[in-house]
């Protein structure tokens, strides 16, 4: 028997899937078994059937499958680990070995089949290859995450296994119910009155898997093909190309600090039949919608009969001063306005849950699609949360993230003031869990990203967000939520040691003095720090 090898850890043996029953064709006539068997497993490690780490079956239960003897099985395994395709875990099994050298496996006698993707789906895959999960730490000043730390884990698992005790089996049903778990509906309706300032009736909530999913099941629902739709500019990239693969022919309204100009939008396309746009926290500007604004689209929404989709982004977080509490819509206005908004980012990613607040003649024609696409979210995760919320949970971890966030938000613009000055711009209030920077029009924000990127750091440029490219779109967008005071420090410090560092290519000493690259980003370099305390 060939000595005992270790699978790399990426094919854990704990984790290793077995093969409990192998489809390995029939024997060809006249061949011996113990070569069919052989040529067979190792066909299947090379066409991907049995991949690196994959256990097989036990040599009985290999032998009874295909009517064989069982030390013909033996046989050729034993041939197999001495040749290294096989490796051996004394009482564990036997496993597929990585395999060394010569090409990769192909299918179709090495033809090379390319997918044949219709123009929409070409669309979202082309719009989604960037996109990831949080499979990765994030890098500092990287927005739009939250600290995973600040989960309640152990309350969230106790509230779980409440609910999954026998009594409440019915909540792992399938397809119950498909505008979501009634208690939770109505405790949220009641949350976002407290709040928000928002009344409505639980009847006109939905809860669906993601503002992603809303956004996909509105446009399939809304919009035919060729349909124009507002949408900022700039705006949220993956919202818009959402819009996009449903049919829309998108219209790139201009973004000030009150929000859409819906006098450009008027001017651009006043027959579109939607509007979509970030209300609280504009993405990824940070401007509130103001009330003249919204007051403006609303009355277009009701001319047009056009529907004007609010998505609420990073509301529960403000800072500096009380939120805004939109003025209530009249009954004309509920008509033609959709508010949606993400239910579980505040206290976990992995949670995916969100809301449609929809206007009453839409719930049927709702109801009936997320039936047809099975889109409903799972009812399970939505009765921990109403349980999570019902029981003053949701209150008290808002009020500790709000606390902390607050407190790292200051720092971090105190830190940026401190090292930058009179470089930068900075908006009186903190909107949401991104801190929105305007940088002087002969500092490109791309250079600034990309020096920093070098240094460690994450800042995201503005202007690649717009696509009329206007002028004065010119920033950087550094998340602080994520991250402690020592990263926020420590990050600073290394986003001033990318941008004010000697440039190793410049000429040496010999024919002259070195610039430094912050004196090509920044004109004179960076100004002298300032003093606090």
């Amino acid at each position: 028997m060939a000595d005992h090898q270790t699978i790399p850890r990426r094919a854990s043996m704990d984790l290793a899937p077995q093969a409990d029953f192998l489809a390995l064709g029939e024997p060809a006539a006249g061949l011996p078994l113990q070569q069919w068997l052989h040529a067979a497993l190792l066909g299947a490690m090379q066409d991907g059937r049995l991949p690196t780490g994959s256990r097989l079956p036990p040599s009985r239960s290999l032998a009874q499958a295909h009517g064989i003897s069982r030390s013909t099985v033996t046989a050729v395994y034993e041939r197999l680990l001495a040749d290294g395709y096989l490796v051996g875990q004394v009482g564990r099994g036997t496993f597929v070995a990585p395999q060394r050298g010569g090409p990769e496996p192909t299918r179709n006698n090495g033809t090379v089949i390319k997918a044949s993707l219709s123009q929409r789906g070409t669309a979202m895959a082309e719009a989604g290859a960037g996109l990831r999960g949080c499979t990765r730490l994030f890098q500092t000043f990287e927005p739009d995450q939250i600290d995973l730390g600040l989960m309640p884990v152990g309350i969230w698992q106790m509230l779980a296994g409440k609910r999954a005790q026998l009594h409440e089996a019915r909540l792992l049903q399938d397809g119950m119910p498909l505008l979501g778990y009634p208690p939770l509906r109505e405790r949220l309706a009641e949350l976002l009155a407290t709040t928000r300032g928002q009344r409505c009736d639980p009847g006109r909530i939905v809860i669906v898997g993601s503002v992603a999913k809303a956004i996909d099941l509105l446009g399939r629902l809304l919009l035919d093909p060729g349909d124009k739709a507002w949408v900022e500019d700039p705006g949220p990239p993956g919202a818009q190309a959402l819009l996009a693969t449903a049919g829309a022919s998108l219209v790139h309204v201009p973004v000030d600090e009150q929000g859409l100009r819906v006098d450009e939008g008027l001017r651009l396309a006043p027959e579109a039949r939607l509007a979509y746009v970030t209300a609280d926290v504009q993405m990824p500007l940070g401007h509130p919608l103001s009330a003249g604004r919204r007051a403006a689209l609303l009355r277009w929404a009701v001319r047009a009969q056009a529907c004007v989709i609010a998505e609420e982004r990073d509301g529960d977080f403000i800072f500096g001063g009380a939120p805004s509490v939109p003025p209530s819509s009249s009954a004309d206005e509920d008509d033609w306005l959709i508010r949606i908004g993400n239910l579980s980012f505040n206290v976990s990613p992995g949670l995916k849950l969100a809301y449609m607040m929809l206007p009453e003649r839409l719930v049927d024609p709702m109801r009936a699609l997320i039936g047809l696409t099975g889109a409903m979210a799972s009812v399970f995760d939505q009765a921990v949360l109403h349980d999570f919320i019902a029981q003053g949970h949701w209150a008290r971890h808002l009020r500790l993230a709000r606390e902390i966030y607050g407190t790292r938000s200051a720092l971090l613009r105190e830190q940026l003031d401190k090292h930058f000055g009179r470089w930068i711009e900075m908006p009186p209030q903190q909107r949401g869990l991104s801190l929105v920077l305007k940088l002087r029009a002969d500092v490109p924000d791309t250079e600034v990203a990309a020096r920093a990127a070098q240094g460690g750091v994450i800042v995201a440029p503005l202007s690649p967000l717009s696509r009329q490219q206007h002028p004065q779109l010119n920033g950087l967008r550094l998340g602080f939520a994520a991250f402690s005071e020592a990263s926020i420090r420590g990050g600073v410090e290394k986003l001033v040691a990318a941008l004010d560092r000697r440039d190793r290519n410049a000429a040496d000493s010999s024919t002259g003095p070195r610039r430094r690259q912050s004196d090509e980003l920044f004109g004179r370099g960076l100004p002298a720090t300032k003093k606090y305390g």
